[in-house]
Formats: C-alpha cells, sequence, structure tokens
C-alpha cells in the first residue's frame, strides 16, 4: 500500500464517522467513541472505553470546542503512529 492510500483512508475514515448528527466535518463525543471501537480494537479491549473516549477527546481537541475536526484528528494518528513506532522498537 502506498502512503498516497492510507492518506485518502484517513480521509474516509473520517467522513464516515463525522457527521452523523448532520454536522459534517467535525466529530463528537458519540461520534468519537464508535470511531475508537471499530478503527482501534486494542485500545477498547480494556473494557474502560467509555473513560478511555473522554481521555482522547482531550488529548484530540486541540482548541477545547469539545469537537475534533480533520486537522485535529490528522494530529492524533500522527502521534498515534509514533507510540506505535516506539511501542514496536
Amino acid at each position: 500500500m502506498h502512503l498516497e492510500e492510507l492518506c485518502g483512508a484517513m480521509i474516509q475514515t473520517f467522513k464516515k464517522y463525522s457527521g452523523a448528527d448532520g454536522k459534517d466535518g467535525e466529530l463528537n463525543q458519540d461520534e468519537l467513541s464508535k470511531l475508537l471501537k471499530v478503527e482501534f480494537p486494542s485500545l477498547s479491549a480494556s473494557g474502560k472505553d467509555e473513560d478511555l473516549s473522554k481521555e482522547v477527546m482531550k488529548a484530540m481537541d486541540l482548541d477545547g470546542d469539545q469537537k475534533v475536526s480533520f486537522r485535529e484528528f490528522a494530529v492524533f494518528l500522527a502521534r498515534m503512529s509514533t507510540l506505535m513506532e516506539e511501542c514496536e522498537s
């Protein structure tokens, strides 16, 4: 897979979950919770989905508006990739 395809997948994943509440272009807490459960199953394995979701929202919501923009989502995925790489080392 090329990085170009990964970028496209990231965009499509964001669009898939954002807008369920009628507001495209941002994730609210419920949308983020659904995304985490499906797209990050190992994170949800702890059984503390609600707490984890709230902590992730705080980490992703860089401007504090209680929503996650695509930019905030992309920054978060870059951080997650870094953490995953460190765990593999």
